[in-house]
C-alpha cells in the first residue's frame, strides 16, 4: 500500500519513517529530516477550543470553524501569539473530517492552477487530523506584506460580505480598479469563482478575495491576489449545503434578472459565466475558452486528488458528485 504524504499527496519513496515527502518538509515546517517523535499538535481537537480564536457566526462552515496561530519546535506544534507562522483548523462538531475536505480541495485547486498557501494535514496527539496553511505575508521573518481583503477594498463591512445585495460581478470590477486596472485580476478572479461553483464551495464571500502590495510600497495600487489560502465543498454537509455561490454571479440578479438559460434550467449553467466574463470585458470566445479549460483540468484532476486523499470514502463520492454535477451544468446548451 502506497502511503501519501500529507502535504502534497505524493507518494512518500524514502526510506524512513516519515508522513510528508522530504521535499515538503523543508518548504512546509523547514525541517531537514523527520523528527524521531513526529510531526503533531500538542494536545487534541478538545483542548485546542480552550485556545481557539472564536470567529463563529453561524452562516457559514467557515463561520463555525476555529482556528489558532502555532508554531513549531522540532514538529511540536503549539499555540503562540500574533507572531505564529502557521494557522491551523481543526474539524468541527458537527462537521467530521472537514479538514481533510478542505486539504484535498485546495490541492485540486492548485491542481489546476490557481495559486494557493502552503498546506498540510497535521495530527493531534490522538491522531486526528487538523488542516493547517504556511502564513504567506510574513516575509523574512517580520516584514510583511500588505494585504487588505475584499470587503474592505468594496468599502463593505465585514458583517455585510456576504449580503444579497452583492455580486461578483461587482466585485471583480472594485478589484480590477483596486489594482491599477491590471487584467489578470479579473481572470484570476473568474477562475476563482468558476471553480468555487464547480466544487461547491458556497463561502466564497468579500473577505476571501485578499489582496497584497509589497511593504514600503507608497502607491495604493494593489499587486496581486494573495495565494487561496481557505477552500472546501460543501456537499457533504446538508445543513450548509443550501445555495450555488455566496453572492450573485451577475449584477442584473439582484434585481432579479437572470440569464434566459437560467430562467428556463433553474441554476447555473455555462451561459450564465460567459454573461460574467462578457460583463467583466473578456470576448465570448475567450470565455468559453477559459471554462473549457478549467472543465478539463477539474474533470483530470478530481478523480486523482480525491482518490488519494485522506477523505473518508463517503465523503469522497459526494464531492465528486457535486463536481461531475456542477460540470455536467456547465456544458448545458444556452436557451
Amino acid at each position: 500500500m502506497t502511503d501519501f504524504c500529507k502535504g502534497t499527496l505524493a507518494p512518500i519513496t524514502t526510506s524512513k519513517s516519515s508522513e510528508y515527502t522530504t521535499k515538503h518538509l523543508k518548504t512546509m515546517f523547514g525541517l531537514s529530516s523527520y523528527p524521531k517523535s513526529g510531526i503533531y499538535i500538542k494536545g487534541t481537537s478538545n483542548t485546542f477550543e480552550k485556545y481557539a480564536i472564536d470567529f463563529t457566526d453561524g452562516n457559514s462552515i467557515s463561520g463555525v470553524q476555529r482556528k489558532l496561530l502555532m508554531n513549531h519546535e522540532n514538529g511540536e506544534f503549539r499555540p503562540v501569539n500574533h507572531k505564529g507562522m502557521y494557522i491551523v483548523k481543526p474539524s468541527s462538531n458537527g462537521l467530521p473530517h472537514i479538514a481533510e475536505n478542505e486539504h484535498a480541495i485546495m490541492l485540486l485547486a492548485k491542481a489546476v492552477g490557481l495559486i494557493v498557501a502552503n498546506c498540510a494535514l497535521v495530527p493531534f496527539e490522538d491522531g486526528e487530523l487538523a488542516y493547517i496553511t504556511k502564513r504567506f505575508d510574513i516575509i523574512d521573518g517580520n516584514t510583511r506584506l500588505f494585504i487588505e481583503d475584499g470587503a474592505s477594498l468594496c468599502e463593505v463591512h465585514p458583517k455585510h460580505k456576504g449580503d444579497d445585495s452583492l455580486s461578483y460581478e461587482n466585485t471583480l470590477r472594485t478589484l480590477f480598479k483596486a489594482s491599477g486596472n491590471n487584467q489578470l485580476i479579473l481572470l484570476n478572479g473568474f477562475r476563482q469563482i468558476l471553480f468555487a461553483y464547480i466544487v461547491g464551495n458556497n463561502d466564497l464571500h468579500l473577505k476571501n478575495f485578499s489582496m497584497y502590495r509589497e511593504p514600503n510600497i507608497l502607491s495604493n495600487v494593489m499587486k496581486d491576489f494573495t495565494p487561496i489560502y481557505d477552500i472546501l465543498s460543501v456537499a457533504p454537509y446538508k445543513e450548509y449545503d443550501n445555495e450555488p455561490l455566496t453572492l450573485s454571479l451577475l449584477s442584473s440578479e439582484i434585481d432579479g434578472e437572470f440569464s434566459s438559460s437560467h430562467n428556463q434550467y433553474g441554476y447555473y449553467t455555462l451561459h450564465d459565466f460567459i454573461l460574467l466574463g462578457v460583463n467583466i470585458g473578456f470576448t465570448t470566445q475567450a470565455t468559453k475558452i477559459y471554462i473549457n479549460k478549467m472543465i478539463k483540468a477539474v474533470t483530470k484532476q478530481a478523480p486523482i486528488i480525491l482518490g488519494k486523499s485522506f477523505c473518508p470514502e463517503d465523503h469522497k463520492k459526494l464531492i465528486l458528485k457535486r463536481i461531475e454535477d456542477r460540470l455536467s451544468c456547465l456544458q448545458r446548451p444556452i436557451l
